[in-house]
């Protein structure tokens, strides 16, 4: 497989564009990140070739594709033909007359292929994909005849259709090539769209920002909120490893923000947060370069909001889980957001977001079909207790609030695994109500109980 992110798409009307940003309102972002930009309506990609019709189609050409190029330049020597820029079907040819002239990091020897040259006709993200092909694809993007890969596709999310999805500049000429899998060979059909959802991109620009969700797309919604009511979406590409805060406040509404691997709508979700006086927030480590969609969603309402990106200098996890751990919470930070508990509570003017205790687990990967491991948190306060994988990176797979125990005057919650494999995953606790309500104090005690029966 390539190392491209394979997501996919959905696809909303593009959003008007962000008002002017303040220019005392700080940077909490490197400002360094490219920004994207839209084709102009007024235009159009304009027209696919600038062939002369009285010529007529050449009569050596088998696919049945143009021979020019938007700029009436010849195509690539290494091309069997020049592509529409945007399109359904731009491609729907057989591969078998093909020879085996490429092969990419993903798959590609031993079957004939195709390369086509592709003028790019804006700048913007696109799918290029090969949905509808009748055998198992690989597309791959080379930046020339010969050139360095620059994106490649198998099977995307364990189809048989290859996917790419990246971000492209206006007249930058690359080579597109639909291949086949371990000699696989048939008819090949290629489509290339641009991305329409996210319609904003917040890589490099100053923020905070503020947005309106007044005529918002209606298609979305998170683990803990949003279905029904209307959302924003926005790309963001980290510009540095770290743990990064994606933040949504609003005066007019309750927002619900959740976070989605890949630059595409749709992707898989890896956070997501209801809101606790008017701010939602989900936190997630990021390697750099890391595309992510950021959703900025209502419980009901409309009007205005503010979003925000941080990176924190705080680590995550904290420390590792081994058997039992015992602490105070006030002796943490804010670091990692849930499903199941608001980002903090609010004091007259005054918001304070909640402290978070994150540990490092390994479930030992027990044998026996009844076999698994179950965390269990007691604490003197209303707590929420998650379980995500990965380290502080992947995506949350259970998220449980406490229970009152009046004998005890504590709270108990739990989450478990099952028969699995050996697999990382952090186990985040936090307040789920302001420290006026909490009936035992700060302290808590976590413990793992693993069982095994064959």
């Amino acid at each position: 497989m390539g190392t491209l992110l394979l997501v996919t798409g959905c696809f909303e009307e593009p959003a008007p564009p962000p008002p002017s940003m303040p220019d005392d309102s700080g940077s909490t972002v490197a400002d360094t990140m490219p920004t994207t930009t839209g084709v102009d309506d007024t235009t159009g990609p304009g027209p696919a070739t600038t062939a002369d019709p009285s010529t007529g189609p050449d009569p050596t050409d088998t696919l049945g594709l143009d021979d020019t190029t938007t700029t009436g330049d010849p195509p690539l020597p290494c091309v069997d033909g020049v592509l529409d820029p945007l399109g359904a079907g731009v491609v729907q040819e057989s591969t078998a007359p093909g020879g085996d002239d490429d092969q990419s990091t993903c798959g590609g020897a031993g079957s004939p292929d195709l390369a086509f040259q592709w003028d790019v006709p804006y700048d913007g993200f696109f799918v290029l994909d090969t949905d509808g092909s009748d055998f198992d694809t690989v597309l791959y993007v080379l930046e020339d005849c010969g050139g360095s890969e620059l994106s490649c596709s198998d099977n995307a999310e364990g189809t048989l259709t290859s996917e790419i999805v990246a971000p492209f500049t206006a007249g930058q000429r690359v080579v597109v090539v639909v291949d086949g899998n371990a000699g696989e060979t048939g008819n090949a059909v290629l489509n290339i769209n641009p991305v329409e959802c996210p319609s904003a991109d917040l890589s490099g620009q100053r923020l905070p920002a503020t947005f309106s969700n007044v005529g918002g797309s209606n298609d979305h919604g998170g683990a803990c909120g949003g279905d029904g009511n209307p959302e924003r979406s926005f790309r963001y590409q980290a510009p540095a490893e770290g743990l990064y805060a994606f933040r949504v406040d609003s005066d007019d509404f309750q927002p619900v923000v959740y976070v989605e691997a890949g630059p595409v709508c749709g992707g898989q979700e890896l956070g997501c947060n209801p809101p606790g006086f008017g701010r939602s927030e989900v936190m997630r480590s990021l390697a750099e370069g890391d595309y992510v969609t950021v959703v900025a969603d209502s419980t009901g309402g409309t009007g205005d909001f503010q979003i925000d990106v941080v990176q924190m200098g705080a680590s995550c996890p904290e420390q590792p889980l081994a058997g039992t751990a015992v602490g105070d919470i006030n002796d943490h930070i804010n670091t990692m957001s849930t499903s199941c508990a608001p980002p903090g509570y609010q004091e007259g003017a005054v918001f304070y977001p909640y402290a978070d205790a994150t540990f490092s687990w390994t479930s030992p990967g027990k044998v026996g079909t009844n076999s698994g491991c179950e965390i269990i948190v007691s604490s003197g306060f209303p707590v929420a207790l998650s379980l995500q994988q990965g380290t502080c990176d992947g995506p949350e797979v259970q998220c449980e609030t406490g229970t009152y125990d009046m004998a005890t005057n504590t709270y108990q919650a739990s989450v478990g695994v099952g028969h699995i494999p050996p697999t990382d995953f952090t186990v985040s606790l936090t307040p789920s109500a302001a420290p006026f309500s909490w009936p035992g104090g700060p302290g808590y005690t976590v413990e793992v109980q693993c069982f095994a029966v064959a």
